[in-house]
């Protein structure tokens, strides 16, 4: 199996598909067996949704670069996978995180060979790197810790459980250098969790300074609707930018008070 050192993120581009079956027809089976039996991911359930991903973007019988598949391809081949194992009478949820088990791929797993352009991607090469230090996951104490450290509430939205759905989030991700440390977790509801993720993608600004990983001191400030149009209105009238008004209001307010 090919190795390579470094990693990136997706930034290898789609190329036209090879439709010609590969000389060997068991180097295909033989790479996919040996890529599923080095996984370092601790969940069963996710290494089984790996390998369907990898059987989907190399067909039996279809070279490399393998054919272009959708995002909705793939998760139609993982929820086969989880129809067959699926025991209860109710029919199982579609799969909603086929581009975090991808990323997953590719970044864990080193599998640097997948290619992605919109929803769409494609094993370009059989490059594997070094795998990354698996995910964790926080004890019930230690987590017990972080929850109560952000009051049981979303940092970002507010919201708490049972209205959403609480994820272990590193704030500093850990492909930027961010540790397993307990300072470097919180407790993200699935959707800003996902929204964090997207934002995330490709960044090179400073961690230290995002609103996704330190929204306790960096989110944007809620203000109520009566206030912004206050606001709009007075600067309308002074004829002055709406936003110098309200940080100009802001800074005679703090001022005054530290006067006091």
């Amino acid at each position: 199996m090919a190795k390579s050192k470094g990693r990136s993120k997706f930034e290898l581009s789609l190329e036209t598909p090879n439709e010609k079956p590969p000389k060997n027809p068991l180097l295909r089976d033989e790479w996919i067996d040996e890529v599923c039996e080095n996984f370092v991911s601790s969940s069963k359930a996710n290494k089984s949704y790996y390998r369907i991903m990898l059987e989907t973007l190399w067909p039996p019988n279809h070279g490399i670069p393998g054919p272009i598949v959708s995002q909705d391809e793939i998760r139609q081949a993982v929820d086969d996978l989880r129809r067959k194992k699926h025991t209860s009478k109710k029919p199982p949820k579609p799969y909603v995180d086929v581009f975090r088990r991808m990323r997953e791929l590719q970044g864990e797993e080193g599998l640097t060979g997948i290619a992605r352009q919109g929803v769409n991607f494609q094993l370009v090469k059989l490059d594997v790197t070094e795998k990354r230090e698996p995910r964790t996951k926080l004890s019930n104490d230690e987590w017990s810790i972080v929850l109560e450290k952000y009051d049981y509430k979303c940092p970002v939205c507010g919201r708490r459980e049972p209205e959403v759905k609480f994820d272990q989030d590193h704030k500093v991700p850990r492909s930027r250098g961010g540790s397993n440390d307990l300072d470097n977790w919180q407790p993200l509801c699935f959707e800003c969790n996902n929204i964090k993720s997207t934002a995330c993608r490709g960044c090179d600004l400073d961690c230290q300074k995002c609103s996704w990983a330190f929204p306790e001191r960096y989110a944007p400030l809620k203000i109520s609707s009566e206030n912004i149009q206050s606001i709009r209105k007075l600067a309308h009238e002074l004829n002055i930018n709406v936003h110098d008004l309200a940080n100009q209001i802001l800074y005679d307010y703090i001022l005054s008070t530290y006067d006091s």
